[in-house]
């Protein structure tokens, strides 16, 4: 009986073991550990809090201007936690702007994206989206017109502010966010991230965010609840990796506020009101890369342009159809017939020969180029802009006042538009020539009807040549690759006959350009130009001289109708943009 009982006993004590350790470890499995990775980019400076505890802060300090950088920390956390965030863009002071009192001063402009990856299983558990809520505790200037103040004060005129202070406790659990907004959604075109932020492999859901003005809004508070069990009620914001699509509404034309909405998705583009028109000011450079396939090259690069005050582009603000349409076959080629919602012309399909762009090889993969004032245009539609500003906007605004849209499958007219349910016109892009607007369907001014069919729509901003020479065709180069070095320098890579060239470029803030030709056997010229002064030629005289000045010694000096100057070969009839 002994044994018999004995051994009853072990199994006993056998069982109940197993069945203490088992709860054990379905505690242990409940707050189980995980090790995390965490990668962000912020414009220009954030801080991060775990579970209200101080996680990491930007390594490089808010006084910095231009910070742009990516920061990765590991952590270790349960399967939910929470997550806060300090995001901040530079400022100089409460006037919220930077480079006072300089030629660059302006308004900034931030953005933020983040990432969390679970170490142990190697997945994406949360990314920033609109499911973060945010508040701004910093928002200036309340006023655009602040920019333009000689000597902005914080508080006075224009320059008017907000701010309050951070709240009690906001980065603790117990912290309620049912009252924040939720996170705005931003492109990447539009927030344009630099230093940094490609030495990170993003998940494709991890999208850029902010307050709901990249510009004005400067100091933003962020929380976010990662791994909320399911069917959990939370007061807070909570991250789910998921697909999103952005989708707006549709906009029309009449009113500033509609216009403007479409041009809202690029901070290098401003609006205001002025009269009858809506002002759009920009510097003309695109986000995308630019210039590559060319395979028709007059030698022109892109450089920005001061498309701003007097000289900004105009689009009426309650357009009027017109009795007579123009045809942009006989007229309209030179200048531009639109300005597309990031801030770029738009020229006519057909160049100043009467050819179509597209066709002869002047065209880059967005279909654009240079013209002979190294100002950068399209020729075609800029359709790429719809995955910015999302399908059934406007991806432009022809100079008549009427929108252009990408294609459709609906019928058009003569002019490749056609009026929408709302009774308003506008005009779709098409596959086939002629590509865009076959014909203004609204009034507009023209310079002189004497000048078809290289007549201009008026008003419309002039681009200014930084270069002087007489850039003329390079038969049989074909630009090959196109690289922005810094914000202010690319460089431009062609090939000719077999062999490599580069025109590399920059510029400074008081309008200093410097242009460096490269020839194939290493030897370079250097030319120096500061905007609106002549030419300076520097020479590097310690290698052969290159094929590409042996070019430009051959130029005829040659004046032509845009430059600014009129001269003994043009009159106010040929050129009234320079007469």
């Amino acid at each position: 009986m002994t044994f018999r009982a004995s051994a009853y006993s072990s199994k006993f004590l056998v069982l109940l073991s197993t069945m203490i350790m088992s709860l054990f470890s379905i505690q242990s499995n409940a707050a189980e550990v995980h090790r995390y990775k965490m990668d962000v980019w912020s414009d220009n400076w954030f801080s991060a809090y775990l579970n209200g505890e101080f996680l990491v802060e930007d390594s490089v300090s808010i006084r910095t201007e231009r910070s742009f950088n990516a920061e990765t920390v590991e952590f270790e956390a349960g399967e939910s936690f929470l997550l806060g965030f300090v995001l901040k863009d530079f400022i100089e002071n409460d006037t919220g702007l930077e480079y006072i009192g300089s030629r660059r001063q302006q308004m900034g402009d931030g953005g933020f994206i983040m990432q969390v990856t679970n170490l142990d299983t190697n997945e994406v558990v949360a990314v920033s989206n609109e499911g973060m809520h945010c508040t701004v505790i910093h928002k200036a200037p309340l006023n655009s017109d602040c920019v333009d103040e000689s000597n902005p004060v914080a508080g006075q005129g224009a320059c008017q502010f907000t701010k309050q202070p951070e709240p009690m406790d906001w980065q603790s659990a117990q912290f309620d966010d049912s009252a924040w907004s939720h996170a705005t959604e931003h492109s990447k075109y539009s927030v344009s991230p630099k230093g940094g932020y490609n030495q990170i492999k993003w998940n494709s859901q991890a999208k850029f965010i902010w307050g709901e003005d990249l510009e004005k809004d400067n100091t933003l508070l962020c929380r976010l609840t990662v791994g909320v069990p399911s069917g959990h009620v939370s007061s807070h914001s909570h991250s789910e990796v998921h697909t999103h699509t952005e989708t707006h509404s549709q906009t029309g034309v009449g009113t500033s506020n509609k216009l403007s909405s479409a041009f809202r998705h690029f901070t290098n583009v401003k609006t205001s009101e002025e009269g009858n028109y809506l002002s759009i000011e920009s510097n003309g450079l695109p986000s995308h890369n630019m210039m590559t396939g060319i395979t028709n090259w007059q030698q022109q690069v892109p450089t920005p342009q001061n498309y701003k005050g007097s000289n900004s582009w105009k689009v009426p603000l309650k357009p009027e159809l017109a009795d007579e349409p123009l045809m942009t076959k006989d007229h309209f080629h030179r200048g531009a017939i639109a300005i597309a919602v990031n801030g770029v012309p738009i020229f006519n399909a057909y160049n100043n020969r009467g050819e179509y762009s597209a066709d002869i090889g002047e065209l880059d993969q967005w279909g654009g180029h240079s013209g002979r004032g190294d100002d950068y245009h399209y020729h075609l539609a800029p359709e790429h802009l719809e995955a910015v500003v999302g399908k059934g906007n406007p991806i432009a605004y022809v100079l008549d006042g009427f929108p252009l849209y990408a294609q459709t499958d609906k019928e058009l007219d003569e002019y490749l538009g056609r009026f929408n349910e709302e009774g308003t016109y506008q005009y779709h892009a098409v596959d086939y020539p002629p590509y865009l607007v076959a014909g203004i369907r609204g009034v507009v001014a023209v310079d002189s009807f004497d000048n078809a069919p290289e007549d201009q729509i008026e008003p419309q901003p002039r681009s200014k040549p930084v270069r002087t020479g007489d850039y003329r065709p390079l038969k049989g180069a074909e630009i090959t690759g196109f690289t922005q070095l810094s914000d202010s320098a690319f460089s431009l890579e062609y090939s000719l006959k077999g062999k490599t060239y580069y025109v590399n470029y920059s510029w400074d803030e008081e309008g200093n350009y410097q242009f460096t030709y490269v020839d194939t056997d290493g030897s370079e010229k250097v030319e120096t130009y500061t905007l609106n002064s002549q030419a300076s030629h520097k020479i590097n005289t310690n290698k052969p001289t290159s094929s590409i000045e042996k070019r430009e010694k051959k130029g005829s000096g040659r004046k032509y109708c845009g430059d600014g100057l009129c001269d003994a070969t043009e009159n106010s009839n040929m050129c009234p943009v320079d007469c």
